[in-house]
């Protein structure tokens, strides 16, 4: 049995060997969701290969609180450390938080900036789609983590 999952490891690791290379386009949709504080949240995002397996992926998450309005911006850079149909990837960049606990009074958004870092994997379905996963933890605020899926269609390549 060990033997047969390691073959298959070595089969998805070198029968499937294709990186993320330079100039490949992904956007992604999905959902996000505060695992301290139990918020639901969508979020949209692009991922842009710089580098071969060096990208940068700028997203948004409008979060749905139980009261007030609240939105974040990531400004991600990501390193793939595998290749094949299921890329993981270490992750760190920017984050900034809005908060505003009073929607309709004038002044009351707060905006937390901070870093996060986290890891997450893409697994490759088809051609143009695919599925990725991320766990990060944010530092504004309690460093709160962050669980993140989404829906991967491939632009470029």
């Amino acid at each position: 049995m060990k033997k047969s999952i390691l073959l298959l490891f070595a089969f998805l690791a070198f029968g499937f060997a294709y990186a993320q290379e330079q100039g490949d386009v992904r956007i992604q949709v999905g959902p996000d969701y505060k695992l301290n504080i139990n918020d639901i949240g969508a979020h949209a995002g692009v991922e842009y290969v710089f580098v071969d397996n060096l990208s940068i992926a700028p997203s948004f998450t409008y979060w749905f609180p139980d009261f007030g309005r609240s939105s974040n911006l990531n400004m991600d850079l990501r390193y793939y450390l595998t290749k094949g149909v299921s890329q993981v990837y270490v992750m760190g960049g920017y984050s900034n938080i809005w908060l505003n606990t009073q929607p309709g009074l004038p002044g009351q958004t707060l905006s937390r900036s901070g870093g996060n870092f986290g890891l997450g994997a893409f697994l490759d379905i088809a051609e143009s789609f695919g599925i990725n996963t991320e766990f990060k933890i944010q530092s504004q605020n309690t460093r709160q983590p962050v669980l993140r899926l989404g829906l991967v269609f491939k632009v470029g390549s």
